[in-house]
């Protein structure tokens, strides 16, 4: 990341320096290593610390759910199991409410990347309440990740509200609100059984990422997709560590790892994005069909949006968090700016890189 570090004398003459000792980082991840995250993501982050820093700052990776699944994530490295792991907070709405209050708004994603950038700006930045709530536990947050974009995906054509009727859906949570609006049946049904409820016709339609066709075989049984894009995961976290080991790191360390965050965010960000857009032309090019969402259908949709912000702003009062339109209004207001980022730089992932480290990391 030569120009990042550019942009920043200070940091690169403290980098520059090497660690002053030899330091063993430990990361638990459930995701298999071939998973997206770790291949694109995580080891080639590990793999540029380590060059960085001579060899003196080094992580070992276990993966596939070997230190804990996701319910476990956030108490391995409480525990001191591990020193990092990947955190998805809807998995822990009572611990973290505050994260979650963001996180709700998924189904208002409309640009993952821009989406991503911004989540990470609210988070490491502009939100008090998400200080306080990572410190009420000891966490030190670094980094943060969106997944693909969602698109209904249906094993015969659906595209208007009068094909998407009556139709079974596998959706959860806001999804599952989301197909009731149109008059479908959500199933609540695991990714893991997806493919097989959709084959014995358990499922007519799923709402997921591109990247599902491959993973988990769905292009064998979809026909039909709306490319129209049906929110997203935009705020896993993908690097933490406890405020205990962030403070027992050296400085040189801390700079070596924080210098190497914007790189780790955008690649998996724009890894999502790439292995989704792969997956769709290669579906159009095995006969799949793509439609634009139904006018009809659209302006369900857009119906429905507009109670997301007042739905996230409910249920976080509910689990006690205050004020929760100040949070909501940072993050709507980052993403406003992180579209406008977007149009100014395209879909350059290095460019990218380079403004999460002058908007955000340069200034932690």
């Amino acid at each position: 990341m030569t120009r990042i570090l550019a942009a920043s004398a200070a940091v690169l003459a403290i980098a520059s320096t090497g660690a002053a000792a030899d330091t063993k980082l430990t990361y638990g991840s459930w995701l298999p290593p071939t998973h997206v995250v770790v291949e694109k993501g995580l080891q080639p982050f590990f793999d540029r610390v380590a060059a960085d820093s001579n060899g003196s700052l080094t992580w070992e990776l276990f993966s596939g759910g070997s230190m804990g699944g996701p319910k476990e994530s956030l108490q391995i490295v409480k525990d001191g199991l591990v020193d990092s792991s990947l955190l998805v907070d809807v998995y822990y709405k009572s611990e973290l409410p505050v994260a979650v209050t963001m996180s709700d708004l998924f189904m208002l994603v409309d640009d993952q990347i821009a989406w991503g950038a911004a989540l990470t700006e609210t988070q490491l930045l502009d939100c008090p309440q998400c200080e306080a709530e990572f410190k009420k536990h000891d966490l030190k947050p670094l980094a943060f990740y969106s997944g693909g974009d969602y698109h209904l995906m249906c094993t015969e054509e659906v595209h208007t509200l009068d094909q998407v009727k009556d139709k079974k859906v596998r959706a959860s949570t806001r999804n599952g609100a989301l197909s009731e609006h149109w008059g479908a049946v959500p199933v609540s049904i695991t990714t893991a059984e997806m493919y097989e409820a959709m084959q014995r016709g358990q499922a007519d339609c799923t709402i997921g990422a591109y990247a599902w066709l491959n993973s988990y075989g769905l292009k064998d049984l979809v026909t039909s997709i709306v490319e129209t894009p049906i929110g997203g995961i935009f705020s896993a976290l993908v690097m933490y560590t406890t405020e205990d080991r962030w403070a027992d790191l050296s400085d040189e360390e801390r700079t070596i790892l924080l210098k190497e965050m914007p790189q780790l965010v955008a690649d998996i960000n724009f890894s999502y994005y790439e292995e989704g857009l792969e997956a769709a032309q290669q579906a159009k090019a095995d006969g799949i069909e793509f439609y634009a969402m139904g006018d009809d259908m659209k302006a369900s949709f857009d119906e429905f949006l507009k109670g997301e912000i007042g739905y996230s702003e409910e249920k976080a009062r509910e689990a006690g968090v205050d004020d929760p339109s100040a949070i909501v209004d940072a993050l709507m207001k980052n993403v406003e700016k992180w579209k406008g980022i977007m149009a100014e730089i395209g879909m350059d992932r290095q460019k990218y890189a380079e403004k999460l480290w002058s908007e955000i990391y340069s200034k932690l």
